[in-house]
């Protein structure tokens, strides 16, 4: 790359990706928990709705901070282009810890909505705790940084700040620990149920399409030092393009479990087979029916002995075991 070339495009390519993806998969979350006559969103839902929205904000926030000259060398940018980047980057910062923990919120919430077991859900409510605790500390850091605040994007006025590498590490730190318990956490419960080997591994992979996420947290950490210590701030630029990553990355694998079921039967719905939405002689939980000459969804009623995930509540579950046999393999190709 020449001396004035810039590295925006590598932010902007997967901001621009994100900013498409997540909605749509955030959006089949909510429409497959509000498909027939009841209202199946829960607080999980709402949560996750509130990530997305500052996950938008971190997104376009870099976009912006693109126009001004991120991913440019700073010496050739003007004070004013070189005070507004820093700016909007100073201004994602703070949005982003608070997406990033909202999704941890999120799933801990669905895991409410699912077990039912008191040890399990007390862990939970610990960690409801110290997340977004945490969340508001770490933000609050962020806005703060420096004294007097403009002194973030603005080195020439006079006045202090924090460590930034080390704020950026112990952020890391933090994100990486908890990511790794909540993705465990469920483990032991799935494999103490009364279900098939088989079955076991496949809802055991469900819960582990966290995993993604530890990994790109794991891999934005390792570019913290150079992007937090370079001398050419507005150039060096490989943590932000993991920062958006990350932060969409998580809500994806917080809804792709949920998703399972409306994917299925939007594909139903394209390809159904001998004129019905069936798939190995099971219903699939959304298919298509005929009212007024129109094509609509709806929700078929589902067996009494089942729960859909979207109706869980702690006084509604018989049994781990019936709860997440239906979630995993109600329609089970």
């Amino acid at each position: 790359m020449s001396p004035n070339g810039s590295n925006a495009r590598q932010v902007q390519i997967p901001a621009v990706v994100f900013l498409v993806l997540c909605p749509l998969i955030v959006a089949i979350r909510f429409w497959g928990h509000t498909r027939g006559s009841v209202n199946h969103l829960g607080i999980d839902d709402w949560t996750i709705l509130g990530s997305l929205a500052f996950a938008i904000v971190v997104s376009a926030l870099m976009l912006a901070s693109c126009d001004y000259g991120f991913g440019k060398h700073i010496a050739t940018l003007s004070p004013t282009e070189k005070k507004m980047t820093l700016k909007l980057f100073y201004v994602a910062q703070a949005f982003y810890k608070l997406n990033i923990n909202l999704t941890k919120c999120s799933i801990l919430l669905l895991y409410l909505r699912i077990f039912v077991q008191r040890p399990f859900r007390i862990l939970c409510w610990i960690l409801l705790a110290i997340v977004p605790t945490y969340g508001i500390a770490s933000t609050s850091a962020s806005i703060w940084q420096c004294n007097p605040i403009p002194r973030a994007w603005d080195k020439t006025i006079q006045g202090s700040c924090i460590n930034i590498t080390a704020s950026w590490f112990a952020n890391a730190g933090f994100s990486i620990v908890t990511d790794i318990i909540i993705l465990a956490l469920p483990m032991p419960l799935v494999y103490s149920l009364k279900l098939e080997k088989p079955h076991k591994v496949a809802l055991a992979l469900v819960f582990a399409l966290g995993g993604f996420v530890v990994v790109t947290s794991v891999l934005r950490s390792t570019t913290l030092h150079f992007s937090s210590t370079s001398m050419d701030t507005t150039y060096d630029i490989a943590s932000s393009i993991w920062t958006i990553i990350e932060s969409n990355i998580g809500i994806i694998c917080a809804c792709l479990p949920i998703c399972k079921i409306p994917f299925r039967g939007i594909i139903t719905a394209i390809f159904p087979m001998n004129g019905r939405s069936q798939i190995s002689g099971e219903e699939s939980y959304y298919a298509t029916s005929s009212h007024a000459g129109k094509k609509e969804w709806t929700s078929k009623s589902a067996p009494s002995t089942d729960v859909e995930l979207g109706k869980l509540s702690p006084q509604r579950c018989e049994s781990e075991e019936r709860i997440l046999h239906n979630f995993e393999y109600r329609g089970k190709t």
